[in-house]
This record gives C-alpha cells, structure tokens and sequence, in this order.
C-alpha cells in the first residue's frame, strides 16, 4: 500500500521522523494517559460527587455531534499504523479494543468530573488546572495537557505525513506543510475553551465526517460493486462469516446512509448555536 522507502529517513526533529521512531514516546504516553485517568478519577470520587450537577439530557446538543464526529479521527491514522504494524497483529482486534476503551475513558473520566465539579467549563483541563481540586490534580492536568495532547500532536502529523506521501501523490516537502507546520501555525490561535469548542464541532462536520465517514463508505461500497476479491481484513471479527455480497452492500448502504443522516443533524446543530 505504501512504498518502501518512506520507512528509512535520517534523524530528525521528532515531529519529522517516521513512525517507528517514535515507539517509545507512544508507549510512555499511553502510561501517562492512564496513570493521570486513575488521579483524575480518584480526585473526582474523593471530592464528592453530586448528581445535581448533571442532567440527565442537558440543555444544549448543538455542538455534541460535530464534536463526537471529530473525535474519530482516528480513522485517519490508520493507513499509518496498517503500513508499520507487525503482520501477526489482529487489526480488528486492536482498533476495535483501543476504541473501546478511549470511549470507556471519555464516559468514565468526564462523567465523574462532571459530577464533582459544578459549574464545569467547556474544557474541563481548565477547571482542574485551577487548583481547586488540590496541587496533585493541578499538577497532573499540566502534564496531561502537555504530554498528552501536546505531544500527541507531532505523533499524529508523522501519521498523516505518511499516509500522504505513501500514495506517492505528495512529496515529502508538501506533505510536511500539510501534515505539520500549516496546522500548527494555524491551530494555536483557536486555543481556548470556546473557540477550541467550535474548532472541534465544526472541524468534525467539514472535514473529519468526509475523511473519516462518508468518503471510506463511498470507496468501500464502489470496491464492493466493482471487484469480485475479498478484501484482506476481516472488519467483521468473525461474527458475519456466511454473509452474502448483497447483504454487505446493503449494509454499507445502510452506513452510508446513516452518516450522512448524523452529519446532516451535526451542521444544523452548528448552525442553530
């Protein structure tokens, strides 16, 4: 899928070197991740959690979809991780567990700070980085915010690089602007509660819904109508084994059309905000 010769680079600056270079800064950032996720939740738990402090339903959806949506862009790092990954790693497995448990994170960690602070803004980082949930927490949300979000950035442009450059429809150069320096140079003005809100919503609807939903759809289906071979990833895990070639296009179909169904719902949702 990808040539060969964009895996051998020289050393460079972290967000430059490809992937595999970068094994250990991801595995140490997982530990992070999970180590601050147990403070957090600790912290939330022994400070209280009250139930007055979250609706059942809230009070204003408009943003949630867009921001959901955005949330997946995982996708686009897939081509990536597929062209460095080992051939004995079960891709199902692996991308479905670790979404799973990103989601089990998101429900886990946001509810309970929701019910233990009141009040809580849109980016709940600045509620804890305030200090009123004790230096420990304050402290570990700086170096969440920093190891984390921050230098998960540069992890995701070396994706985004060579899943640009390995179709061999970009060069280096103009994959590196595209991938690393335009969205930092650009990015970094939008970087507040508010404005980080409306960047991930309307970022989700325009650009990840494309990239990351109905475009994939699109291509799988026209594969799908036009090619007789089977793809070489069982996406089903197994569990739809004796399904027909109708069924699935039907199914994808079906996918197809409720994406384009939640999208429709996110733009309106942003529109009425």
């Amino acid at each position: 899928m990808f040539p060969s010769h964009h895996t051998q680079r020289p050393r460079r600056l972290p967000q430059l070197v490809p992937q595999q270079d970068n094994s250990t800064t991801q595995i140490i950032g997982f530990m992070i991740l999970i180590t601050c996720c147990c403070q957090f939740a600790s912290t939330f738990i022994a400070n209280g959690l009250d139930t007055s402090n979250v609706s059942w339903w809230g009070t204003n959806w408009n943003s949630l979809m867009g921001v959901t949506i955005f949330n997946f862009a995982l996708v686009l790092a897939i081509p990536a991780w597929l062209y460095e990954k080992k051939e004995e790693v079960d891709v199902s497995r692996v991308i479905n567990g670790s979404s799973m448990m990103s989601m089990a994170l998101y429900v886990v960690v946001g509810g309970l700070g929701a019910l233990a602070v009141p009040n809580v803004s849109d980016n709940m980082l600045e509620s804890m980085m305030s200090g009123d949930l004790g230096k420990l927490t304050q402290v570990t949300s700086c170096a969440f915010a920093f190891f984390i979000i921050g230098l998960g950035v540069p992890l995701f442009s070396v994706l985004t690089r060579l899943s640009l450059t390995g179709g061999a429809h970009f060069s280096t150069p103009s994959a590196n602007i595209l991938a690393i320096y335009l969205p930092f140079a650009s990015s970094w003005m939008l970087y507040n509660g508010e404005a980080i809100t409306r960047l991930l919503s309307w970022g989700g609807v325009i650009c990840t819904s494309l990239v990351v939903f109905i475009l994939p759809l699109i291509i799988a289906l026209y594969a799908l109508l036009t090619n007789e071979r089977a793809g070489s990833i069982d996406i089903y895990s197994g569990i739809w084994e004796n399904r027909s070639k109708e069924e699935e296009k039907k199914f994808l179909a079906l996918l197809l059309a409720t994406s384009f169904v939640l999208i429709c719902i996110a733009i309106v949702g942003n529109i009425l905000s």
